[in-house]
């Protein structure tokens, strides 16, 4: 990994420059996560990989818990927003033992982590996911063919963005599907970058 590239990685962990870099695609992003879910119906939600908060004013009116290994993050996002914030991984068993949750949310997580720590992450978001509860991911893409959007996803501090089949096989080994969409962020007519939205249920 080159100087550069490592600086720009230990810069985004500063929970205010996170912020700023999220800011300008965080509605979009979420677009079809909230046109796909009744939010006041969810009672309670659990932010996996919540970073400083990025998510919780999204969810103020339910029953919120935000996790993130990173304690500066977590620091952050319990001065700014309601909700509880644990510093923790949530593929520990020993965290949040006995709690379940409507909605299991993880924004932009997994393309930071290889496909063994996804696999472990997605078995037990299942296993937290209340019996008529779901699990609920957005993440990047990598496309297939050369433009914009793969090189902004090859240039992403996060170095496993995947393929739309690769996402899909490893978000099915533990959740049976619901919904799986790829939309993208951007200007109008320049995808920047692609995401993918699963909605799944534990099987």
């Amino acid at each position: 990994m080159s100087i550069g590239r490592r600086a720009t990685d230990r810069l985004l962990e500063v929970p205010a420059v996170y912020r700023l870099w999220q800011a300008p695609f965080a509605t979009a992003k979420l677009r079809p996560f909230l046109e796909r879910v009744d939010l006041p119906s969810v009672r309670r939600v659990l932010d996996v990989g919540c970073g400083p908060g990025t998510n919780a004013a999204v969810f103020r009116a339910q029953d919120y818990v935000g996790i993130d290994v990173n304690p500066e993050y977590i620091a952050t996002a319990s001065r700014r927003h309601r909700g509880r914030f644990v510093v923790g991984d949530v593929a520990d068993e020993r965290v949040l033992p006995d709690e379940r949750f409507d909605c299991v949310f993880a924004n932009s997580l997994m393309h930071h982590l290889p496909d063994d720590v996804v696999r472990s992450l997605l078995r037990r978001m299942a296993r937290l996911a209340a019996p008529d509860g779901g699990v609920h991911v957005l993440d990047l893409v990598l496309p297939e063919r050369a433009s914009a959007a793969r090189l902004f996803a090859r240039l992403d501090r996060g170095r496993f963005a995947r393929p739309l089949h690769a996402w899909r096989a490893l978000f099915t080994e533990h959740l049976e599907e619901r919904h799986l969409e790829l939309y993208p962020l951007g200007v109008p007519g320049v995808p920047l970058w692609w995401m993918v939205y699963f909605h799944g249920v534990a099987r």
